[in-house]
């Protein structure tokens, strides 16, 4: 993969992690291709225009808020070039909180995304959800 692609895709998930820590849903949604291939866990496929995924990622985001999170760390694990335009990366994300002075681990997840060239930018096209209902669910659980 060109270096400067690598480094775009870098610049993009900085500026997207950023973006999503603000908690801002319609600021979150602007990151993406619509409608957006959203594959879930389940094995389901959906093709998620941008109002039903700003409504999605608003709940995430309240989720998020219930959790006490207050920090999102996202590791780029792997690029995958698929093409010259497009490429699957994934992410090792973690949720923190505040706790015992400093900040803990709500959970981790790793998502997939596809990433392709839209209009001149960057653009993520398709969300592939891996194992974040379940944490959640787990993390929710929690005291």
């Amino acid at each position: 993969m060109d270096k400067a692609r690598e480094q775009e895709i870098n610049r993009l998930f900085l500026e997207y992690r950023r973006t999503f820590e603000s908690g801002d849903a319609e600021q979150v949604a602007d990151f993406y291709r619509f409608p957006l291939h959203y594959y879930s866990e389940s094995g389901g496929k959906a093709a998620v225009d941008r109002p039903q995924f700003e409504r999605l990622v608003a709940r995430l985001l309240a989720i998020y808020r219930r959790l006490g999170v207050e920090q999102i760390v996202g590791t780029i694990a792997g690029i995958n070039e698929l093409n010259e335009n497009s490429a699957q990366v994934s992410l090792n994300w973690i949720l923190l909180r505040a706790g015992n002075g400093e900040r803990q681990p709500v959970y981790s997840a790793t998502t997939r995304y596809l990433v392709g060239e839209c209009d001149g930018f960057l653009r993520i096209d398709g969300l592939i959800a891996v194992d974040e209902t379940r944490k959640i669910r787990a993390a929710l659980r929690q005291p």
